[in-house]
């Protein structure tokens, strides 16, 4: 009864080992193909953005951005791989440890066939009952020998079961170890392309640093332009504010801007696919180190043609433009703001109430350079938010 009870739980374990095994390897596998989906994705961009100029800044960005991606996979992979090697080891203890089991269940079960065999006449049978000193003996005795053949029964089923979670134990181990075997040649791959990916950043390092007096008026005009739009977007926030006092906002109003807090981390993205090349805040030129810029959003490159997608519910505070700059587009979410600038087209206007990935226009692809820019930016009454925080991964 003991061994029994001991194999059935043996098969929930493994069995529940399996389910949860399947789960975090489909959480994994979605991870790795997404990253796989975004080197893809900086590679097509790459290509198109070398089609318009020798180098550029966005070519920079985008390059560091592939590296990151291959970062991550290499360490996502690195990370299976040290888990198959604990789940390999597990699996050759569980084996030996079956193993052994197998061997006592059949050293068991020779016996039995050994005793079996020396008492095989029936007779012998009748003469251990007959031979019985009174009725309540004579039962006990019965019942010992129906005891000794279900346990012989119960050997031989004992013996099967563990054959067969060795066998499926086994078959789990080669799979493990084939696994492992392309993990360790996809992370050679991947380091291969790193270094080389690594290589084509110095040589793009320089050749900006050769134009770096170009690059610094190109930034200077640009902060010019950013700063006219940083002042246009706190005017319009400002004006809202006057007008809709944020501590008393009507109940519908107020779900949604519940909801639109309580979705942080969560948030679709503003483009179908695209990859941030530039971050939120204050940090380093990519390729002039002395020189800090900011930026009070994210700058997602997206292939030519996409549109800006608004990335939840809300009205359409704004639409405007600013000379030299392409449209903007300010969706108001209660006391939110979500914020998509360098539109060439838009299909919104003001007071249009929006709805999560309704289009809002379509992206300017700079003729120039090839580069399909979003601005994006999240603002909480007058204060500015890193945008990669409120999107989902």
């Amino acid at each position: 009864m003991k061994n029994r009870w001991r194999i059935v739980l043996l098969f929930l374990v493994v069995g529940i080992g399996l389910c949860l095994q399947a789960g975090q390897k489909q959480a994994l596998l979605e991870k790795k193909k997404q990253l796989e989906e975004e080197i893809q994705l900086a590679s097509r961009l790459l290509e198109q953005t070398r089609t318009k100029r020798n180098v550029s800044v966005e070519e920079l960005r985008l390059l560091q951005s592939r590296i990151n991606k291959r970062d991550q996979l290499v360490i996502g992979y690195k990370s299976d791989m040290d888990k198959l090697d604990k789940e390999i080891q597990r699996r050759l203890s569980r084996i030996n440890s079956y193993k052994k089991d197998l061997e006592k269940a059949k050293t068991e079960y020779a016996s039995l066939i050994y005793y079996a065999f020396k008492n095989q006449n029936r007779n012998l049978e009748l003469m251990y009952l007959l031979a019985s000193d009174d009725i309540n003996q004579m039962y006990e005795r019965f019942k010992y020998l129906e005891q000794y053949k279900e346990y012989r029964l119960k050997t031989i089923e004992l013996i099967k079961k563990l054959t067969q979670i060795i066998e499926v134990e086994v078959i789990e181990l080669t799979q493990r170890r084939e696994e492992k075997a392309k993990l360790l040649n996809a992370v050679l791959v991947e380091k291969a392309t790193l270094v080389e990916d690594k290589g084509k950043v110095s040589n793009v390092v320089k050749q900006l640093k050769a134009n770096e007096k170009e690059i610094e008026k190109e930034i200077a005009a640009k902060r010019k332009l950013t700063e006219k739009l940083d002042k246009e977007i706190e005017e319009i926030i400002k004006k809202e504010s006057t007008k809709k006092n944020y501590g008393n906002l009507t109940p519908g109003e107020k779900i949604i801007s519940d909801d639109f807090k309580s979705n942080k981390g969560r948030l679709p993205w503003p483009t179908e696919q695209g990859l941030v090349t530039d971050k939120f805040g204050e940090h380093p030129h990519p390729a002039i180190k002395d020189l800090m810029i900011r930026n009070n959003g994210i700058d997602i490159t997206t292939v030519a043609n996409a549109s800006a997608r608004v990335v939840f519910n809300g009205t359409v505070s704004k639409v405007f433009s600013i000379k030299g700059a392409n449209s903007t587009v300010i969706v108001r979410h209660g006391n939110f703001y979500s914020v998509y600038h360098n539109l060439k087209e838009v299909s919104v206007r003001a007071g249009d109430e929006v709805k999560t990935k309704q289009l809002l226009g379509k992206i300017f692809t700079d003729p120039a350079s090839g580069n399909t820019i979003l601005h994006f930016e999240v603002w909480e009454e007058m204060n500015k938010k890193n945008p990669e925080e409120w999107l989902s991964n």
